[in-house]
């Protein structure tokens, strides 16, 4: 089917356009979802660049790079990166269930 015709049979039937709105509703929670994940992760480095914790810092940095990178995906609109297509998404529970943290640098990063 045209995507162009289920588009527009979407959005004049009532049942359906309630359906896009909700799909576009949980894309949106998704989306700031992986944000905040983003934003605790840059809090934590920061605190550990603060207090001089170089180590847990760099873990942080590069977690960072590669949250940014799975989100992204392997083709950015310009090239492609095998970088990107290896990516992880993981959140501070995350690093620390895989063994990437400390118990004590995970409830550093949580204590932010």
């Amino acid at each position: 089917m045209n995507d162009k015709y289920f588009k527009n049979r979407i959005e004049n039937s009532s049942l359906g356009s309630a359906g896009l709105e909700l799909l576009n509703a949980q894309e949106k929670l998704i989306s700031q979802e992986y944000e905040i994940e983003m934003l605790r992760i840059k809090a934590a480095k920061y605190k550990a660049f603060f207090f001089r914790e170089s180590d847990l810092a760099i873990k942080l940095q590069e977690q960072e790079e590669e949250n940014k990178d799975a989100l992204v995906g392997e083709f950015d609109g310009f090239c492609w990166s095998s970088r990107r297509a290896f990516a992880v998404f993981r959140t501070l529970e995350d690093m620390y269930d895989e063994g990437l943290i400390t118990e004590s640098e995970y409830r550093e990063c949580k204590s932010i």
